[in-house]
């Protein structure tokens, strides 16, 4: 009876686990990853790196590193079956949606399969993509320019994606890491890539730096929503047209109507000196 009243207690005492947006990859869809500055504190761990052989270690184990990967900004992201091999206990819910893991008692986290959706912003010529709340990527890009502009509304991703698709309209030409959003119209990677309206009509993302083209592609699932907004350039904000006391300061404001006020009164006196010749 002690135990089971120690049992309830410790259970209405514990707090409430962190639920956190786990992310996946395309290429892997059931293996969800976590970013290893969130997942430590969470678990009550230690985070260290051996700056000789990059190595980061959780809870006192070596992380294996070929099956780490990384955000564009660098971030590591580790699976949880790494961190089941640290020392971690992981229970996954009915569905298979959310994993239960925990460090002892007390520390725990809900890593969560989370839906993922894009949105393009063509007035701001960016790329952002998000696995539910969490902001994974956001990059530069150039959509289409005058005459073959980037069509705005919603679509999905897919049904082609393709490591290296070539154009049917434009000479054969090269698509790296393609997804296809709308007819000719694809999310694809590209040497140069200007922050403006530069392509035929698909979006190009930067191949170079991290390789966000890449990085997308990898990530993105066939089905996945895409919005596209906006407008290039964005619309200026109206400014009302000054006075010409608006150019002024309150200070020189001043002086303005003291000196037209003085002018104001030597012109009637001339005239008034007229009159009396």
């Amino acid at each position: 009876m002690l135990l089971a009243l120690t049992i309830l207690a410790w259970s209405l005492t514990a707090p409430a686990a962190e639920v956190i947006d786990g992310i996946s990859f395309a290429d892997d869809p059931h293996i969800l990853f976590v970013p290893v500055e969130e997942i430590a504190p969470a678990l009550g761990w230690e985070i260290k790196l051996n700056q000789e052989s990059k190595e980061i270690f959780l809870n006192g184990q070596a992380l294996n590193a070929a099956r780490l990967r990384k955000l564009t900004n660098g971030t590591p992201l580790v699976p949880l079956d790494e961190l089941q091999r640290a020392g971690a206990t992981t229970t996954w819910g009915d569905d298979g949606m959310q994993a239960l893991v925990a460090s002892g008692f007390f520390k725990k986290a809900a890593i969560r399969f989370a839906a993922k959706h894009v949105e393009v912003d063509l007035g701001n010529q960016r790329l952002r993509a998000y696995q539910g709340a969490r902001l994974l990527l956001d990059s530069d890009i150039s959509s289409g320019r005058e005459g073959r502009k980037t069509p705005p509304g919603d679509f999905k991703a897919g049904p082609i994606k393709s490591p290296m698709h070539r154009s049917r309209l434009y000479h054969n030409a090269p698509m790296p890491w393609s997804v296809q959003v709308h007819e000719n119209v694809f999310i694809h990677g590209f040497q140069k890539v200007p922050r403006h309206p530069a392509s035929h009509g698909c979006v190009r993302l930067p191949l170079a730096g991290a390789n966000p083209a890449k990085w997308f592609y990898d990530w993105i699932d066939i089905g996945t929503p895409i919005s596209i907004r906006g407008h290039w350039p964005v619309a200026a904000p109206r400014v009302e047209k000054p006075t010409f006391f608006g150019h002024l300061s309150i200070q020189n404001a001043v002086i303005a109507i003291a000196a037209i006020t003085a002018c104001v009164l030597i012109v009637l006196f001339i005239l008034q000196r007229r009159g009396k010749g």
